[in-house]
């Protein structure tokens, strides 16, 4: 083995550039300067080249060569401009680029660059401003990567994310169309029997119980047509930060016992015995409008998802929180699933078993998030589901309600 190199170091002042000195009488002495050229002329994967203080293009490493096309003796002395496209350099890029360099020291930009064949490729260009110890400006250096396939990687990424998207736009529209459709037609069927009724028989009108009964059925459509509707239009308000809160103080348990008891014709239809367990009065300062839609959407689900097997609703004060929680016994979530459920559109279950749009949780946690609290769901595979509703007892002042937070 040789000997090793002294600790002595040579350092240029200025050149951040710092050498070690080898010593020794059988031993040749660095030539560090010409290292440094070989390392730049043997680089293949980085176009490493000088401008002069006008763009002139001063030296050429082999990198350069292979990722612009040009040999040393066709490119030196010519104008740096001619590697960008032509828009570039109708507008002055190229001088731009060697204008900031030469203010802020450095210019690094990503965009495309044309090969001495025509062809564009994606390239990723630092310009450092060279200076002499007196901080003239000598001159800059130019070093470009060519990320074409990096760039191509990152487009096939944004056309599947635009294929997925497109999808799930398709298969929302599907669902929405199918609950908008539903109600609709329930409405317009039993309009025309109150049609045909009352032309088949003006003189005898329609009997007051049959109309009482058709009447209430077709309020319940028109019911679920508007709060299919509105539940887009608080979707769009939360994506463009404009759904607000409007706390005053407010009895959460009676708005607790409101919603179940308002919702008892459709726990009779899903078969559900409903469990109320409230602790009365909870007062508190909260915007009731949204705490109705929070109660209703976990009420509602539970009864969808656990058909047939009871429903506890509970509330109680833990220090300076309310505990709402609402729990079914039926199908319940995958685990798989739980990290998502809260999504907007997302769907646990085949939508042709169970109706819904895939918003009734996420905007129940946005809600809830509005007001400073939080919302967790816990379940079991064919045992049921909970969720579980956490507040302040005073919600932040009014004000809107920020974007989603998992948003994709």
């Amino acid at each position: 083995m040789g000997r090793p190199l002294d600790k002595n170091i040579d350092s240029t002042p200025g050149s951040g550039v710092t050498y070690a000195t080898g010593r020794g009488s059988d031993e040749a002495t660095l030539d560090t300067a010409a290292q440094l050229r070989l390392l730049i002329d043997s680089v293949r994967d980085y176009a490493i080249f000088t401008l002069d203080v006008t763009g002139r293009i001063a030296s050429w490493n082999a990198g350069a060569e292979r990722i612009k096309g040009y040999r040393a003796e066709e490119i030196l002395g010519q104008h740096f401009s001619r590697f960008y496209p032509p828009e570039d350099v109708a507008w002055g890029k190229p001088q731009w680029e060697l204008e900031v360099a030469s203010r802020e020291g450095r210019f690094e930009d990503e965009g495309w660059r044309v090969r001495k064949d025509g062809s564009r490729f994606w390239a990723n260009v630092i310009i450092t401003a060279l200076r002499d110890g007196s901080g003239r400006l000598v001159g800059f250096g130019k070093v470009t990567r060519d990320f074409t396939e990096r760039k191509r990687a990152e487009e096939v990424r944004e056309m599947e994310r635009l294929r997925e998207a497109l999808q799930a736009r398709d298969e929302f529209l599907s669902v929405a169309s199918h609950e908008l459709k539903t109600p609709l037609t329930s409405l317009q069927l039993k309009i025309n029997s109150l049609l045909r009724l009352a032309e088949g028989a003006p003189e005898a009108g329609v009997p007051g119980a049959r109309l009482t009964k058709d009447l209430e059925l077709a309020r319940r459509q028109v019911r679920k047509l508007t709060d299919l509707i509105e539940d887009l239009l608080d979707v769009s308000r939360i994506s463009a930060g404009k759904l607000t809160l409007a706390p005053a103080p407010m009895d959460l348990a009676a708005l607790v016992q409101e919603v179940v008891a308002r919702n008892a014709p459709l726990a009779t239809q899903a078969g559900c015995r409903v469990e109320l367990d409230v602790v009365s009065p909870v007062m508190g300062r909260w915007d009731r409008q949204r705490l109705d839609q929070v109660v209703t959407n976990l009420l509602t689900n539970a009864l969808k998802y656990g058909a047939g097997m009871p429903v506890f609703v509970r509330l109680r004060v833990e220090e300076s929180h309310v505990v709402l929680s609402v729990r079914d016994e039926g199908i319940g979530i995958a685990p798989e699933d739980l990290p998502r459920i809260f999504e907007r559109f997302e769907r646990a279950v085949s939508e042709r078993r169970y109706h819904g749009l895939g918003l009734g949780l996420f905007i129940t946690q946005q809600v809830v998030l509005a007001h400073g609290g939080t919302v967790e769901a816990r379940s079991v595979p064919d045992q049921g589901s909970t969720f579980t509703v956490r507040l302040p007892m005073s919600a932040p002042s009014p004000g809107s309600l920020p974007g989603p937070l998992s948003i994709s």
